[in-house]
């Protein structure tokens, strides 16, 4: 366990999360989902689970999405911002998974009615932001505020850092466990370790601990190479602007000091932001976002996207 291979690559389009590989388990999505339901399933109560597989349209590689007593729970890893685009994310995701995985279109054209399971929309938060507010709801971003005959979408959202003390985490060992993996290498990046050290050294002594020790000990360098791929983009996004913002910053006084002028502060902030984003953006089409995605995440000038093309061409 001491070398720890950081380079493993996958030639796999889609790759696995630890969040989903943990609770792919049986054993394990039942708890989950009987923390999150407030429910007391049985051992062995029947579960399906729904794969990310070639039938899927919008593959999404955080999130869980299971059937169990006749209710469909999608269930996001992990998010460190508030997204209030969560149930406008999870639409397209969420009629995938009804029309590739549950329903005969077929029947569809029938004159009996066709039942689906009931779908349940949660997303995990681990963000230092207090929440503020714990229900999202699709029609939030409706530009006319009348409701009827139109489409709704409620994502739940549930404090899961370690601290929060969430009777959920007290209820899933497993979430609970999980939990304070991602506290501690957090802990351990903020005492300056490498983040790949710091993933190490975390998974080591979750094991020591016995903290989610079996999954860890079988899992070992897999765990390791998921956290260092899986960072989610609204965390990538939100290191690259803080990264591109102190460094415009810092260039920026240089420079307006250099030249005694204000105006050089402000190219350099501008500067050093654009090519942080630039950066971010190479990154995230490297792990599969589209060019158009990228554009409009960071509204990337005409040069930025050229800079791109030359370097994927």
């Amino acid at each position: 366990m001491e070398d720890v291979n950081t380079e493993q690559k996958s030639d796999k389009k889609y790759k696995d999360t630890f969040f989903r590989k943990l609770f792919h388990e049986e054993a394990r999505a039942l708890e989950l989902a009987n923390a999150i339901e407030g429910t007391d399933f049985p051992s062995g109560t029947p579960l399906r689970f729904h794969s990310n597989g070639d039938k899927s349209l919008t593959r999404r590689n955080n999130d869980l999405a299971f059937v169990v007593n006749n209710q469909l729970l999608v269930i996001t890893d992990q998010q460190s911002t508030i997204n209030p685009n969560m149930p406008l994310r999870l639409l397209p995701f969420a009629a995938d998974i009804l029309y590739t995985w549950l329903v005969d279109k077929k029947s569809l054209y029938k004159n009996s009615l066709v039942t689906i399971p009931t779908p349940k929309f949660y997303v995990l938060y681990n963000g230092k932001e207090r929440l503020k507010n714990t229900v999202l709801r699709l029609s939030d971003a409706f530009r006319f505020k009348n409701h009827d005959f139109s489409i709704e979408l409620v994502v739940k959202v549930i404090d899961v850092n370690h601290e929060s003390g969430d009777r959920i985490l007290r209820k899933s060992p497993s979430l609970n466990g999980y939990a304070y993996l991602v506290e501690r290498i957090r802990q351990n990046i903020s005492a300056g370790m490498p983040r790949d050290r710091a993933i190490a050294e975390a998974v080591k002594h979750c094991i020591e601990n016995g903290i989610l020790a079996d999954f860890l000990e079988k899992y070992y360098l897999e765990v390791c190479d998921m956290f260092n791929y899986g960072i989610t983009d609204e965390e990538y996004i939100e290191i690259k602007q803080e990264e591109a913002w102190e460094k415009g910053k810092e260039e920026g006084k240089a420079e307006g000091k250099a030249e005694g002028k204000a105006e050089g502060k402000e190219e350099g902030k501008a500067e050093g932001k654009a090519e942080g984003f630039l950066e971010a953006a190479i990154i995230m089409i490297q792990r599969g976002t589209s060019l158009q995605d990228v554009v409009g995440m960071f509204d990337l000038s005409d040069n930025q996207i050229g800079e791109i093309n030359k370097r994927f061409a």
